[in-house]
């Protein structure tokens, strides 16, 4: 039988680590006894074969110009004439690129990748 370690928790979920891989479980997955329920064992499967990423997911904006408005925020404006201003704390910057997370890119008018990128903190 596996042994589970908790290695970080929020109110619904936790952060596992077992056989050399770290996954999300929803905190229901986990029993009491210190087993997983079929979601669960599903979830460190896919852990360990590699289907799964820890992090956070991003996608990548492709810009014609990123500009300073203030020390906290910059302008970035798209070849498709799309423009908008992101928060410096939130994206990574690239040579012609930013990563903004996803939570972030659903609420913004930008021209973005189709496919997430996987950072970790």
């Amino acid at each position: 039988m596996t042994r589970f370690e908790i290695t970080r928790e929020t109110k619904k979920a936790l952060q596992l680590a077992a056989e050399g891989v770290t996954f999300w479980v929803q905190r229901r997955w986990m029993r009491d006894d210190g087993t997983l329920t079929a979601k669960g064992q599903e979830a460190f499967d896919a852990a360990k074969n590699g289907e799964k990423k820890t992090g956070k997911p991003y996608l990548k904006c492709k810009f014609r110009d990123l500009r300073d408005v203030s020390e906290k925020a910059v302008v970035v404006d798209c070849f498709d004439g799309s423009s908008d201003i992101l928060p410096k704390s939130q994206i990574r910057c690239g040579v012609d690129s930013v990563l903004v997370p996803c939570w972030l890119a659903e609420q913004k008018n930008l021209q973005f990748a189709t496919t997430k990128i996987w950072l970790e903190d």
